[in-house]
C-alpha cells in the first residue's frame, strides 16, 4: 500500500499511517514523496515505535513521473490533500502500475469531478471531498453528500477513520462524495447506545442510511417541551401484533448479547497478545542488560587486593607497637627505681667520707 500526500509533506496527514495500522491489515506501508529525510522526520514518532507501525512503513522518494515504478506491486494507492490538476496522470500512473484500489481525498470542492472520475477509468476509486480539517476531537456526527456540498470544520481524525474504513466497505467503490458535520447526531447516538463499532456507523453512512434531516424535522423529534400531551411527531404505525413485536425484542436483545460476547472475547484476546508482547520485551530488555554490562576491570581487582593486604599489614604493625609501648614503660620504671637507690646509697658514702 502507497501513500501520497499532495501537498509533498506529511505533516498534516501523518496520523493516517497509524490509522491504516491499527484498522487495516497491510504488510508494507509506503510514504511517497519527493524527499525520504523530510518524510521520516514527519513519520517516525514514539508511537510509532511502540505500535508497531514502523515495522511496517517504508518510504520512497520522486516525482509523479517516477510513480508508476513505486506503485508497481501495491494493491492500494492512497492520496490526501490531492492536487486536483495532478489527479489525471497520476491516476494514469496507478492504472498502468496495477493497482487495485484507490481512494483520493480532496480539500476543497473539484472544479470537474466528472473529469476526475473519467480520467480513474477502470479503478476502483473513491473520491472523499471535505472542506479544511480541524484540530478539534472526533467523535461527532457526520453525514455524506455530493463532491460540491463540503465545508470546513470535519476533525481530521473522523476524516482518516471514515477515509481508512471505505477502504474495504464495498458501498464506498465508484464513487465521489463529500463528507461534513451533521447537523444532527441523534442517529450516530443511538447506534452507539446500541453497541454498533465506528466500522458499522461508516457502513452506515456508505449505504445512505444515515441521512440529514431539515430543521424542522430535527425540532420535531426533539419534541415540542412548551406544550404538555402535545404530539411533537408523527409516528409510523406498526402493524405487527404483540407476539411478533416480543420475539423482535427477543431476537435483537440476542444479537446485542452475541455481539457484547465477541467483543469481549475479542478484547480479552486483545489484552493477553498485549500483556505477552509486553513481557516478552521486558524479558529481552533484561536480556540486553545482562549481555551488554561492562566487566570488571582487572587493576580494580588488583587496587582492591593490594588495598587489602595493606590494611592487614597495617593492623599487625599497630599491634606490634602497642606491645612495644607496653614493654618499654615496665623496663624504664624498672631501671629508674634501681638509679634512685643507687644514688641514695652513694650519696651516704660520700657523706661518710667527708666526716
Amino acid at each position: 500500500m502507497a501513500l501520497q500526500d499532495g501537498t509533498d509533506s506529511f505533516y498534516g496527514s501523518r496520523k493516517i499511517f497509524q490509522a491504516l495500522h491499527d484498522y487495516c491489515d497491510f504488510d508494507r506501508l509506503v510514504a511517497y514523496s519527493t524527499s525520504i529525510v523530510d518524510a521520516k522526520k514527519m513519520c517516525i514518532s514514539r508511537q510509532a515505535r511502540y505500535s508497531g507501525l514502523i515495522d511496517v512503513l517504508d518510504f520512497a522518494e520522486g516525482d509523479n513521473s517516477e510513480l508508476a515504478s513505486t506503485l508497481g506491486g501495491t494493491s492500494t494507492w492512497v492520496c490526501v490533500n490531492a492536487d486536483e490538476a495532478a489527479l489525471p496522470s497520476q491516476l494514469a500512473a496507478a492504472q498502468s502500475a496495477g493497482v487495485d484500489r484507490v481512494f483520493i481525498h480532496l480539500t476543497g470542492s473539484p472544479a470537474d469531478a466528472a473529469a476526475l472520475e473519467s480520467a480513474a477509468g477502470s479503478l476502483d476509486y473513491t473520491l472523499m471531498v471535505t472542506g479544511k480539517l480541524g484540530k478539534g476531537g472526533g467523535g461527532g456526527g457526520l453525514i455524506l453528500g455530493e463532491p460540491s456540498a463540503a465545508k470546513d470544520g470535519v476533525p481530521i481524525d473522523d476524516a482518516f477513520r471514515v477515509l481508512v474504513e471505505g477502504l474495504t466497505i464495498p458501498e464506498a467503490s465508484k464513487r465521489s462524495l463529500s463528507l461534513n458535520m451533521a447537523s444532527d447526531g441523534s442517529q450516530l447516538k443511538e447506534m452507539r447506545m446500541a453497541g454498533c463499532t465506528r466500522r458499522e456507523e461508516c457502513e452506515a453512512l456508505f449505504k445512505g442510511q444515515i441521512k440529514e434531516r431539515t430543521p424542522d424535522e430535527i425540532e420535531a423529534a426533539k419534541g415540542n417541551s412548551g406544550k404538555a400531551g402535545a404530539a411533537s411527531v408523527v409516528e409510523e404505525v406498526d402493524e405487527r401484533s404483540d407476539e411478533e413485536k416480543r420475539l423482535a425484542q427477543e431476537e435483537e436483545v440476542k444479537a446485542l448479547l452475541e455481539k457484547a460476547r465477541v467483543r469481549g472475547e475479542e478484547n480479552q484476546k486483545r489484552m493477553a497478545a498485549e500483556e505477552a508482547l509486553k513481557k516478552a520485551e521486558r524479558e529481552e530488555r533484561l536480556e540486553y542488560m545482562r549481555a551488554n554490562m561492562p566487566p570488571e576491570p582487572e587493576d580494580n581487582k588488583k587496587d582492591d587486593d593490594q588495598k587489602d593486604g595493606d590494611d592487614d599489614k597495617k593492623d599487625g604493625d599497630d599491634k606490634k607497637g602497642d606491645d612495644e609501648g607496653k614493654d618499654d614503660g615496665k623496663g624504664d620504671g624498672k631501671g629508674d627505681g634501681g638509679d634512685d637507690k643507687k644514688d641514695q646509697d652513694g650519696g651516704d658514702d660520700d657523706g661518710l667520707a667527708l666526716a
